[in-house]
């Protein structure tokens, strides 16, 4: 709970790796009860920003919901951003 608040507030203060942790915890129901699209939110928002992880994370969401065109762009994004 407390690991939650803190990304909280270091999110509102712009941090990307506090968006990508909540959407970690959203997205799997950590402590909380599970949201997955307020996961995926957090995890644009990051992404938009340039958060390789969450780029590749919004990628596996929309792998798993069979939108392979769009898995295969945020992939490509991240692997142009870096993500290996």
């Amino acid at each position: 709970r407390r690991a939650r608040e803190l990304w909280t507030e270091a999110a509102e203060l712009g941090s990307l790796e506090a968006h990508h942790q909540l959407g970690v915890v959203y997205c799997n129901g950590i402590g909380i009860e599970k949201d997955q699209p307020r996961g995926i939110r957090l995890w644009q928002k990051a992404a938009k920003n340039g958060d390789v992880v969450s780029r590749h994370e919004l990628g596996i969401v929309e792998y798993n919901n069979e939108n392979d065109e769009l898995a295969v762009q945020h992939f490509m994004i991240s692997a142009k951003m870096g993500n290996e």
